[in-house]
């Protein structure tokens, strides 16, 4: 399994975020193979939403682990997407986020191919504990154009597609 990397983003300082996605983790760990680890920093970069300037920098409580605990067989670089929807609209499209889950094991699909329907619940209640944790503060970033233009979009709700996902390509 290689690395991966999920980048989430508060609005205001929020006390307690490690422990809430370290929390979101272990609620999911039986649905990730063993051996797979997600690391959660107590640290990290404090952004104008503006700019995307670097302007200080955060931490919080203690870095969390967790560990998958399935032992099936998996495919590498796939599993489900979380989608983070917003009000915030920018360039004339509604602003989403995306979480990707990935790996899962085999026993989170069915024959055809999508996600059974516990693991889909599973998804779908850890995503919106997530949210409800955040306290309101759990944001979309769009990032700014040629340094100025950025903005957050406070997160509203979630939702699972009950379809396998992978990212598809990466935006510089």
């Amino acid at each position: 399994m290689g690395p991966g990397v999920s980048t989430f983003y508060f609005a205001d300082a929020h006390t307690g975020f490690v422990a809430d996605l370290t929390a979101f983790y272990e609620d999911l760990k039986d649905r990730f193979p063993q051996g797979m680890t997600v690391s959660v920093p107590n640290s990290g970069d404090l952004i104008d939403e503006a700019t995307g300037t670097l302007t200080g920098t955060w931490t919080d409580g203690t870095a969390g682990a967790v560990t998958g605990t399935a032992v099936d067989v998996f495919a590498q670089g796939v599993g489900a997407r979380i989608v983070w929807n917003t009000s915030g609209v920018t360039n004339g499209r509604r602003v989403k986020g995306s979480t990707y889950l990935v790996p899962l094991v085999a026993g989170c699909y069915d024959t055809g191919g999508t996600l059974l329907t516990t693991p889909l619940g599973d998804f779908t209640t850890a995503a919106f504990n997530l949210w409800t944790a955040g306290g309101g503060n759990m944001v979309i970033l769009t990032r700014p154009v040629e340094g100025a233009g950025g903005k957050s979009s406070v997160v509203t709700s979630s939702s699972v597609p009950d379809k396998v996902s992978w990212l598809r390509s990466r935006r510089t």
